[in-house]
């Protein structure tokens, strides 16, 4: 396993955001969960997320899929427990052209008045799994979502990079906790930037990420940004544990360049 993680919190944002939290006296942002894509914050805190999900490799390795489904999944378990906007989407190739799998308000239960979620989160998991599974290929409950995202993946390119830049703007008018999470093989294979290939061709790694993280753009004012599933390739395919290592330290520069507040990559999912 392979992961990093950097934390850039001032003593002032502290201070300003203890004094937004409410009921607990945990500050009210998000933060990177145990478990790989996972958010954490405290209960009654409400997150705000967008997920942005890679389907390139995934249609081609139901066993990865499924990984790529749980580790989506549980970077939207907070937001489906505490409330907060969810957005979801599945992209492979153009990421201006995605499948949107969920994207609108989750209520915090003060605002339901209710203390604890009920049937309501349950239907909400349940549903997410299943529309994410079929865009994923995991079954076949929705073969046209499946070929729809299929098609997406026909291309040859896979601009990750875009993904995650659409979803930093999307939660630039976000007030409150905000959280980010890609799950990808972080491969970008685009006109901008063909990442994998220049990185086996011996390019500089400084000079990759300085150029992945201008694709990123800013993410200033986000609690947290997090890729997970780095370097994890169909068909339990192994690149070097070097050429991994390398991948997962340029995407940790490029967050860092992009200024959010907490960055992770890891390769697990």
């Amino acid at each position: 396993m392979t992961s990093r993680t950097r934390f850039a919190v001032l003593g002032v944002v502290v201070t300003l955001t203890l004094a937004g939290c409410g009921g607990s006296d945990a500050p009210c942002v998000a933060k990177p969960g145990a478990a790989p894509g996972a958010v954490d914050a405290p209960s009654d805190c409400p997150v705000s997320s967008v997920i942005a999900v890679d389907a390139t490799g995934a249609l081609q390795d139901r066993a990865l899929a499924q990984d790529v489904s749980g580790a989506a999944l549980r970077a939207a378990e907070h937001t489906i427990t505490a409330g907060g906007r969810l957005r979801m989407v599945v992209f492979a190739g153009d990421a201006n052209s995605v499948e949107v799998i969920y994207d609108d308000d989750v209520p915090a239960l003060e605002q339901l008045d209710e203390t604890r979620r009920g049937p309501m989160e349950q239907q909400l998991r349940g549903a997410l799994a299943a529309t994410l599974d079929s865009a994923l290929g995991v079954d076949d409950a929705s073969r046209a979502l499946t070929e729809r995202v299929r098609a997406r993946a026909r291309g040859g390119t896979s601009d990750i990079a875009r993904a995650m830049r659409n979803g930093l703007r999307t939660l630039e008018q976000r007030s409150g906790a905000v959280a980010m999470t890609l799950v990808s093989d972080g491969a970008q294979a685009s006109d901008q930037l063909m990442l994998a290939r220049r990185l086996q061709d011996g390019d500089s790694r400084a000079t990759l990420a300085r150029q992945l993280g201008d694709l990123l753009g800013s993410a200033k004012g986000i609690d947290l940004v997090q890729a997970v599933g780095l370097g994890r390739l169909p068909d339990r395919v192994n690149q070097s544990a070097r050429r991994t290592d390398e991948l997962v330290q340029i995407w940790m520069t490029a967050c860092e360049q992009t200024g959010a507040t907490s960055c992770t990559t890891t390769t697990e999912l």
